[in-house]
């Protein structure tokens, strides 16, 4: 940025910190969850009250937190003021989980097939125009009522997907970016909509000036989306018009923090985990690290290696694989179903080679980086990733030169996919088993070089870097001019 006195408001579902009740009966809190608290706080924490962070209440805590007045004592903690939006939880159960977390997250990650779904019904149509729309509308009417005039907005990920939208029909003039943090998957996901949600979509997120995704491929997608509604889009310059507005579009691949990883790696109790899995693995460690998610493919990932050890029983006797996951999003069926599958994926694998899958099933996150400490594989094969920061955080804290195995659906392709065992379409279990086996076999000196080449991609920005080319490119835009960041092709 220019200056330190950019007026900025970042807008996310969730907020930089989630209230807990405290022992005395008032309130304490946590960091907020996943990578985007990480990512944004530090810029709010620069700009201070030049900053303003406006998000959900998004548990009966929150809301009683914010009915109590504890979110006004946020700007002494974190050093700028917090905006909570009290929404009704009825109205908030539909808006993310019934729309956001099942149809939205399923469209974008081209699952429709892998869930049997052939199209939502009237139920969902109902929970778009009671829940969705409104709650969007709720985030627009924030963000002009908090505003600064020369204020930058920032709306954050597919809750947020027709806010801009909302925000242009109230009249507003701010300039406005919206960013996806999921990939994707363009008309063939959002077309299993019903209309016109898929339209309103993309018109929704058209009325931001600047698009945000993590790689050129969901910018192609997105493009694809726009032509379905007649927009006029210029790839060469990354540009959208629609309506007498024109939208630039841009990819920020998402990076990790590779020192704060490593410290955290070698932590006491990271370590511990560490010579656990070294003490009980006398052949090579095989390891994935995932939500317990439809999108990650795990059950097939399963099913792979149980193919591989069955044609090599020469391996089944030393090579382990471990597996930490978590369970993600247990109140909807098709969650606990998948949950379900990989026990029994894992159980089938292990009844014909005895201990060879190593299942945690608990977020643990020492133990995960204890595992990625020592892999020799690191495998993921999921369907369709955003960007997946595991293929990121391997490279950085592993010490033995392990190899990655990656599929090309995953968003990190683009960045790493030169120097890894790619799977070409993750659905082919066989393809999945052989390459395990290339990347088990793979030789140390090629190891060496890729694990070099990966350690040195994953080590070259931070998280910070990825939010302060996207708000460089904002003021940019904000003046009248081009974003600094090209328009890429996909690949």
């Amino acid at each position: 940025m220019t200056s330190n006195d950019v007026n900025i408001v970042l807008v996310s579902n969730r907020g930089p910190v989630s209230f807990l009740e405290s022992d005395d009966g008032g309130f304490e809190t946590k960091r907020g969850a996943g990578g985007l608290a990480g990512a944004l706080d530090p810029v709010a924490r620069r700009l201070g009250d030049h900053a303003v962070w406006i998000a959900a209440a998004t548990s009966d805590i929150d809301r009683a937190a914010l009915e109590a007045g504890a979110v006004d004592d946020l700007e002494e903690q974190l050093g700028y003021p917090v905006k909570l939006i009290d929404i009704d939880e009825d109205t908030y159960d539909l808006y993310y989980n019934h729309i956001s977390n099942r149809m939205l997250w399923f469209a974008n990650h081209c699952l429709w097939d892998e869930i049997g779904i052939e199209r939502f019904g009237d139920d969902a149509l109902r929970a778009w125009n009671d829940a969705y729309e409104p709650v969007n509308e709720m985030f627009a009417r924030k963000v002009a009522e908090a505003a600064a005039p020369d204020a930058l907005v920032l709306f954050q990920d597919y809750h947020l997907a027709t806010a801009p939208g909302h925000l242009r029909r109230l009249g507003d003039r701010h300039t406005i970016s919206h960013f996806t943090h999921s990939s994707f998957c363009g008309p063939e996901g959002l077309d299993r909509c019903p209309a016109p949600i898929p339209r309103s979509i993309i018109e929704g997120m058209l009325g931001a000036d600047l698009l945000g995704f993590h790689v050129p491929d969901w910018c192609e997608a997105f493009f694809q989306c726009c032509e379905a509604i007649d927009a006029r889009v210029d790839r060469t310059e990354g540009i959208v018009h629609f309506n007498d507005r024109r939208t630039w579009v841009r990819s920020y691949p998402i990076p990790t923090d590779a020192t704060e990883l490593k410290e955290r790696a070698h932590s006491p109790e990271a370590t511990e985990w560490t010579k656990r899995f070294r003490k009980d693995t006398d052949g090579p460690l095989v390891v994935r690290a995932d939500r317990a998610e439809l999108s990650k493919n795990v059950v097939r990932g399963f099913e792979a290696f149980g193919r591989l050890l069955d044609r090599r029983p020469d391996l089944s006797e030393t090579i382990h694989f471990v597996a930490c996951l978590y369970p993600s999003r247990e109140s909807m069926p098709e969650y606990r179903d998948y949950t379900e599958q990989i026990q029994r994926a894992v159980d089938g694998v292990n009844a014909r080679h005895p201990d060879a899958i190593r299942l945690f099933l608990e977020d643990d996150y020492d133990r995960t980086l204890g595992a990625l400490r020592i892999y020799d594989v690191l495998f993921v094969n999921s369907i369709m990733d955003g960007m997946n920061l595991v293929s990121k955080e391997g490279p950085a804290v592993n010490e033995r030169n392990g190899a990655l195995v990656l599929s090309r659906g995953a968003g990190s392709y683009f960045e790493l996919g030169d120097h890894a065992v790619v799977i070409d379409d993750p659905y082919d279990t066989d393809e999945t088993a052989a390459a395990i086996e290339r990347a088990i076999e793979m030789p140390p000196d090629q190891r060496e070089a890729h694990s070099d080449a990966l350690r040195k991609i994953v080590e070259r920005s931070k998280p910070q870097d990825w939010i302060q080319a996207q708000l460089d490119d904002l003021e940019e835009v904000s003046r009248g001019a081009e974003p600094k960041t090209p328009a890429s092709p996909s690949r």
